[in-house]
């Protein structure tokens, strides 16, 4: 589990899209290997951009929110301080 987790992080530090966010957030957010935490952080990504994301153009404020939610995804993700 902590392999998919590592991968996850690694996949989402090197995204640079708003499609990549969203694949990704729905891949963590239908995984068996996810936490609790981890897919309510995706899904909150996934709410947000599932709306817009094959949108020619999307509102500001809604990527601008996609973007805080995707930052908080990422921080789920990482290991707990010691």
């Amino acid at each position: 589990m902590n392999e998919t987790r590592n991968d996850w992080l690694q996949v989402a530090i090197e995204i640079s899209s708003f499609r990549q966010m969203y694949r990704l957030a729905g891949e963590i957010a239908g995984s068996d290997a996810a936490t609790g935490v981890e897919k309510r952080a995706a899904k909150r990504v996934v709410i947000v951009l599932r709306n817009v994301i094959d949108a020619p153009i999307a509102d500001a404020a809604t990527l601008a929110k996609a973007r805080k939610r995707f930052s908080s995804l990422l921080k789920s993700l990482q290991p707990a301080a010691a």
